[in-house]
């Protein structure tokens, strides 16, 4: 029976969570839309409209306080001031997102899905690449296997 009351309990504060989502926030509004390309084996390519976080606040901010929904169609660009290893995390995030590293070569080298935080978890899961990266693009889950996107095979670069 308690194992049905912390079920109950947390089922009502992720639907609380996700009731108290925005359709967009004021670090998103400031970030500007861009074109970035993903290029891969043969010349294959996809462009995507990505929002640039160049800022420190913006970068902080990503998806967080956003509704679900909004994650189907707007993608995150976050370009560091120098090569690092960032750790991201997913508190305030209520849907999972792909996040892809990409170096100083202009090569993903990594992809990784991220999950949203559990209210109450134990520790809360960060996610970093595994090289210094200069960039990271988030996206919807799922977004780059569905376009037959890979670590290591496709690069990504900014779009005038």
């Amino acid at each position: 029976m308690r194992i049905l009351g912390f079920i109950l309990l947390l089922a009502a504060l992720v639907q609380n969570a996700a009731a108290e989502c925005v359709a967009t926030t004021d670090e998103i509004e400031q970030m500007a839309a861009r074109m970035v390309r993903l290029t891969g084996p043969g010349d294959q390519h996809v462009e995507l409209e990505a929002h640039v976080a160049d800022t420190g606040r913006e970068r902080a901010a990503g998806f967080q306080h956003v509704c679900p929904e909004i994650a189907e169609t707007v993608s995150i660009l976050f370009l560091f001031t120098y090569p690092s290893i960032p750790r991201f995390h997913m508190n305030n995030v209520y849907m999972p997102l792909d996040i892809a590293f990409i170096g100083h070569d202009g090569v993903i080298h990594s992809i990784q899905t991220m999950q949203p935080y559990v209210v109450g978890a134990v520790k809360k899961k960060l996610w970093s690449p595994p090289v210094p990266a200069v960039a990271a693009l988030e996206t919807r889950a799922g977004l780059f296997k569905e376009l037959g996107i890979s670590a290591n095979q496709w690069s990504l670069s900014l779009l005038r």
